[in-house]
């Protein structure tokens, strides 16, 4: 039976339990303040914090495909034959197009296979945990394959978070939309489509974001035998009260539960931000 591993990008916040159980190597995006520039994986997320609070401009930069490569070959070289990679959207970083160059400079590309996701942080969770899972199920490359893309296809994103100022300066969401949404002090629900943020929906009360993300999980759930979501909420009380709505209305979801949101995703979403990922058999 071949061995097969698994790559992911900094964004991807799996516990340490996780990563060490299964040896999970992470390939670190960049921080970029200024002149200076930081491992995503050196830094926390209070680190992101006090500089904003200090008027600090950040930005983010893909890491480079010899650092994906090393990720790859250290595995190979540590007896696994097959590597799969779960990375952000090619839509909204460089990190796909890294790790697939990567992949290309081996002289056994087909040993690689780099999902193309078109999501982002907890979305990508999701798709990394059913890959651990079916590795650890002994499952066949290509079935692991087959059933990963198929449950990609099937996948949505929901975020909601303080103000859109962090997605307007990353240039990630339109000037328009980002406006509407700031001068309206409304609570934005922003959704990935094939990879692309997009602000879809505005709430006046969490409640109300709520029904919103339950609508459009019943909208786009109906006749499937089973729902896995993911749910990332620093705030306990918010993330909570949607997991508790979502048990009522649905009695076929299994849901996991995150608290860990790592500095990328803490510059983008802020202190209050949460959001959920499902995807569908």
């Amino acid at each position: 039976m071949e061995r097969y591993a698994l790559v992911i990008d900094s964004t991807i916040y799996l516990s340490m339990e996780e990563i060490k159980e299964y040896n999970i190597k992470r390939v670190s995006l960049n921080i970029i303040d200024g002149e200076d520039t930081f491992k995503e994986l050196d830094v926390s997320p209070n680190f992101i914090y006090e500089r904003l609070d200090k008027g600090h401009k950040i930005t983010t930069s893909q890491p480079s495909p010899g650092e994906f490569l090393d990720a790859y070959e250290e595995l190979l070289k540590e007896g696994y034959e097959k590597v799969f990679v779960v990375c952000l959207s090619d839509k909204i970083s460089g990190t796909y197009q890294s790790a697939t160059l990567a992949k290309n400079m081996m002289d056994n590309p087909e040993s690689i296979y780099v999902f193309n996701s078109n999501l982002a942080a907890f979305g990508n969770e999701m798709i990394a945990l059913k890959v651990i899972e079916m590795i650890h199920n002994k499952k066949d490359f290509v079935v692991i394959i087959k059933r990963i893309n198929k449950l990609i296809s099937s996948t949505k994103l929901i975020f909601t978070l303080e103000n859109l100022i962090s997605l307007l300066r990353s240039g990630r969401l339109s000037r328009t939309k980002a406006a509407i949404g700031t001068v309206l002090r409304i609570k934005p629900l922003i959704q990935m489509v094939e990879g692309k943020l997009d602000l879809f929906k505005s709430a006046r009360t969490q409640k109300k974001v709520v029904e919103e993300i339950v609508e459009k999980m019943k909208e786009t759930t109906k006749g499937c035998k089973v729902i896995w979501a993911r749910i990332l909420a620093h705030n306990t009380e918010h993330g909570m009260a949607l997991k508790n709505e979502l048990e009522k209305v649905f009695n076929n979801i299994k849901i996991s539960y995150t608290e860990n949101l790592g500095p990328i995703f803490c510059l983008h979403l802020g202190k209050k931000g949460y959001g959920i990922s499902w995807c569908t058999e």
